[in-house]
């Protein structure tokens, strides 16, 4: 023992080294490296979990984006159908100033076509409020 403090006296400086060294192997290759995780701030992963998380969180995003696009598609449809009416009352109101006359069967088809997007909205809600309702068991 005392052959090995005399050595390390004597060679500090490379007894030195070699300890940094041998550190530094055991913490490069024996502890594999990590950060907090995006997801849940109180866990460490590694880069391997990282890259899951962010594949898991993108698939969840993606999803999101497609329903809020479904959603925006539908909002139009219903602004395009809104239009439609605002357009036949337009021309219905055009044809009766222009010809001076009050036209029923005109007003009979425009009062059927509005009642009719009436009902198709009406049951599209119902259809919507019926799916989203949670089943009783």
């Amino acid at each position: 023992m005392s052959n090995m403090a005399a050595w390390i006296r004597h060679n500090q400086g490379l007894f030195v080294a070699l300890l940094i060294c041998t550190a530094l192997v055991f913490w490069s290759f024996g502890c594999p490296s990590k950060v907090t995780s995006f997801l849940d701030d109180t866990r460490k992963v590694t880069a391997e979990e990282l890259n899951l998380e962010l594949e898991a969180e993108t698939a969840r995003l993606e999803s999101e984006l497609d329903q809020l696009i479904k959603r925006a598609g539908l909002k139009q449809a219903e602004l395009a159908r809104q239009d439609a009416i605002k357009q036949k009352l337009f021309e219905f109101a055009a044809i009766t100033a222009e010809s001076g006359t009050f036209n029923p069967a005109g007003l009979l088809a425009l009062t059927g076509s509005v009642l009719g997007f009436g009902a198709i909205v009406d049951n599209r809600i119902k259809d919507k409020v019926i799916k989203n309702r949670p089943l009783k068991e």
